[in-house]
């Protein structure tokens, strides 16, 4: 009997510590800011990369390429650029109401590059590296006669300066320099009816190094943590934002083009709990005359899984109304573990360059889509009468 009672208890200890294990109790950051939602955030920037799995560690391209190794970018006639990106919404789980997690801005990226002799380019842009909308948090108020609705979102907006210098013909250097804003609205806080908004600045340094020879190529880069502290009026975070690497290999032959590479999240940083993000890509293309096919897979890794304890206000202040005894206190989070398949199309004319991708999750948890579609322009073809003619 005493055996017995022994072995109930440890079962008990070990379900409690099991159940720990599954929710997480404290947010070390602001809620959509965190890793385990880049499955549905992260847009993947670069339209030519996005078309062959996301690669360009290693391929010498445009100011496109730049926003994964900023030495990849080559010398070239002043363009300007212009990216779209499209992504459908997805279901939202743990809510009383059908919500879905939508990114609804499509300008993703956009600016001019340049060359600055006959060594160095230089680039400045605009992009949307993240962006998140959770379309409904609602609360029923009034016994179901009203509600009250929160649309939180969560956009990270990015002004980049890049550069890129020809050391030798073989190695390149690259430096980008990222002016971050933060930006959360309708923060979800229980018992309170309060609007929270917040903007909040982060400085990156993004250097790049690639090596180049014939047929083989090499590049890696890294984006330096930095801190970032927030005030949340009911809650306040300390944030170190994660060392970021990429590394790849390419081979040419003919007109063909082979990538691979593989990215690192130090995500861990965030929370003890967190495994760190790496993500492992492969992909082609091929050019025949001024058409680019192009087509990738790639892999990322789940960071946590399980229910978030919603933080709420427990001040002086604090709501305490029946209407929240509705509201279900935690959300849940999947694994966020995806496997992608993507494809592109590039068209060279005169004056620019026209390309599209499309990439999509075909197994994991959650089944995001993008779409991506680009314009890259000359600057000195805007003098010509015959400007956009095709012939």
């Amino acid at each position: 009997m005493r055996l017995s009672l022994i072995i109930l208890c440890l079962m008990l200890l070990g379900s409690l510590s099991a159940q720990s294990a599954d929710t997480l109790y404290v947010l070390s950051a602001p809620q959509f800011t965190n890793p385990f939602y880049k499955a549905f955030s992260q847009n993947y920037l670069g339209v030519e990369a996005a078309g062959r799995g996301y690669t360009s560690a290693a391929l010498l391209g445009t100011a496109q390429n730049a926003l994964i190794n900023p030495a990849t970018m080559m010398v070239d006639s002043a363009r300007v650029f212009t990216e779209i990106n499209i992504k459908p919404p997805v279901e939202a789980e743990g809510l009383i109401f059908d919500s879905r997690y939508s990114s609804p801005m499509p300008f993703a990226l956009t600016g001019i590059s340049f060359s600055l002799g006959k060594k160095m380019a230089a680039a400045i842009c605009y992009s949307n590296p993240k962006s998140l909308v959770l379309d409904d948090f609602s609360l029923i108020i009034n016994q179901g006669a009203a509600l009250v609705s929160w649309v939180p979102k969560y956009y990270l907006h990015q002004i980049s300066a890049i550069s890129s210098y020809d050391l030798t013909p073989q190695i390149k250097l690259g430096l980008s320099i990222h002016n971050q804003i933060h930006y959360v609205d309708d923060v979800i806080f229980l018992h309170t009816y309060d609007r929270v908004q917040e903007y909040n600045y982060a400085l990156r340094f993004q250097p790049g190094v690639l090596y180049h020879g014939k047929a083989l190529a090499w590049g890696l880069s890294a984006i330096i943590p930095t801190q970032m502290d927030w005030d949340l009026t009911y809650a306040n975070y300390d944030v170190e934002l994660p060392l970021e690497l990429s590394t790849g290999l390419s081979y040419t032959i003919d007109n063909y083009r082979f990538a691979t590479d593989f990215n690192f999240s130090q995500d861990s940083t965030f929370d003890d709990s967190f495994s760190d993000r790496y993500s492992f890509h492969l992909g082609a293309e091929q050019r025949n005359g001024n058409k680019i096919l192009r087509a990738g897979y790639f892999f990322a890794s789940n960071v946590w899984d399980g229910q978030v304890l919603l933080p709420e206000n427990t001040g002086a202040n604090a709501d305490s109304s029946i209407f929240w005894q509705n509201v279900s206190p935690t959300l849940p989070v999947k694994d966020n573990a995806q496997h992608f398949i993507s494809a592109g199309y590039g068209y060279l004319f005169r004056d620019g360059s026209l390309n599209l991708s499309g990439l999509g999750c075909v197994a994991g948890g959650t089944k995001t889509v993008q779409i991506n579609l680009s314009l890259s322009l000359y600057l000195n073809a805007f003098k010509r009468e015959d400007f956009l003619k095709f012939r």
